[in-house]
């Protein structure tokens, strides 16, 4: 006889001599209100990755540099936004401008390298040139417009939208969309002043395709419950296991949040045995205090005592993304402070960094596992007086994220855009 006490999984129920069994599959809706769990196929259904990329990525700021790596005349750098390619240049007039990084004459790329210094820049394909404030400034072999008096005057590059806040350039491609001030809101003032009242250097930099989900890495970088998983956090971080804490999540509009204290919840650095961490405290820090702020879509600022580490995913599809990494800190020539912001960076979110590496573990295996199928339902629902580990801002995150996608994170597919399995 079936024994139905050894599948806990399966329930049993007998009724008139007869057994009525429900197989957990899986797909069941869980028990729960409906912003307390998502749908698993936002991270790997392809129609709405595209559909992220018109609503989302096309309509919001979103960081692509800090000012410093475009500082002089003539510094350029190009990256990708929505799956557009973008050109930043600062002109001789100082002003930072963006354009399609797209050649009026035939749309190949003006620029193919990923960053330097130039005085104009030409399109390897039919050589036409184009000077830093994107007017076009010469075309080969003019003489083969006259006849349709084509002038180079009316062909500049295509112009961006580029805004510079605390030193961080932003790029929006929507002209409806608001200002930058006006997007990310108040959440950056915690991080104003240790971002602007000293001089910052990108000291680190690197990028790698982690096999995952963007919204994937940026709940990993929202949410704390996960800190349980790293060896560092759990004998640093004493609000990770702690049932209150004075560290507490902050949710604002349009999907943003962060986590700080008053300087009274600090990392205790010393039971890692990495006690001299915390020279060149950075303005507005108290010594081995952790400030995060998460701006939506993409973004992650993380400001420890004297290092900032600064997240920007660029996705490729649902289930690859590039991610790149910035550590700064104060520019200075103090050799030892130079050698102490290396270290603080590297401990934790360098290449070899212990917590960098076990979070793409993390999000690369959850991706795979997601990807099968199985479960269609994650859980969202941990509500602990917003201490680090409730959910509150993961919640508040996917409310934005279903405001501007047209259908809710826990039913993706409500309105009239199906995928062919539903």
């Amino acid at each position: 006889m079936f024994d139905e006490s050894q599948y806990p999984y399966i329930q049993a129920k007998s009724s008139g001599g007869l057994w009525a069994m429900s197989v957990i599959t899986g797909t069941e809706r869980p028990d729960l209100p409906d912003t307390h769990y998502i749908d698993n196929r936002i991270f790997t259904d392809e129609s709405i990755f595209a559909r992220e990329q018109e609503t989302i990525f096309a309509t919001a700021w979103l960081f692509v540099t800090h000012e410093t790596e475009v500082a002089n005349p003539g510094d350029f750098r190009v990256c990708s936004v929505a799956g557009k390619p973008i050109l930043l240049v600062r002109g001789e007039d100082g002003v930072l401008r963006g354009f399609y990084n797209v050649c009026r004459h035939r749309g190949a790329p003006v620029v193919r390298d990923s960053a330097g210094n130039t005085g104009g820049f030409q399109c390897f394909y039919h050589l036409w040139t184009y000077g830093l404030d994107g007017r076009c400034t010469g075309i080969a072999k003019p003489e083969g417009y006259s006849r349709v008096k084509l002038d180079k005057d009316d062909y500049p590059l295509i112009p961006v939208r580029v805004d510079v806040l605390a030193g961080l350039v932003f790029v929006c491609l929507s002209d409806e969309t608001e200002g930058l001030e006006d997007f990310i809101g108040d959440i950056i003032e915690p991080v104003r002043a240790p971002l602007s009242d000293s001089p910052l250097r990108v000291f680190h930099y690197h990028k790698a395709t982690v096999a995952t989900n963007w919204k994937l890495w940026q709940d990993n970088n929202s949410e704390r419950y996960h800190s349980l998983m790293h060896f560092i956090n759990r004998k640093t971080m004493p609000w990770v296991i702690g049932k209150s804490s004075a560290m507490k999540l902050n949710i604002f509009n349009k999907g943003h949040s962060g986590y700080w204290s008053d300087g009274s919840a600090t990392v205790d650095y010393g039971a890692g045995d990495y006690a001299t961490v915390s020279i060149g405290t950075l303005p507005g820090m108290k010594k081995n205090e952790m400030r995060v702020i998460n701006l939506f879509p993409d973004v992650m600022i993380n400001i420890r005592s004297n290092v900032v580490r600064i997240d920007r995913m660029v996705p490729l599809t649902p289930g690859r993304t590039i991610v790149e990494w910035r550590g700064l800190g104060q520019t200075t020539n103090d050799a030892d402070l130079v050698a102490e912001q290396l270290r603080h960076h590297n401990m934790y979110w360098g290449p070899a960094g212990r917590n960098l590496g076990e979070d793409t573990i993390a999000v690369e295996e959850q991706w795979a596992a997601l990807n099968s199928g199985i479960m269609r339902y994650s859980i969202i629902a941990r509500e602990e007086e917003l201490n680090p580990t409730d959910d509150a801002n993961v919640r508040a995150y996917y409310q934005e994220w279903g405001k501007r996608m047209g259908s809710p994170a826990n039913a993706p597919f409500s309105d009239s855009k199906k995928t062919a399995a539903e």
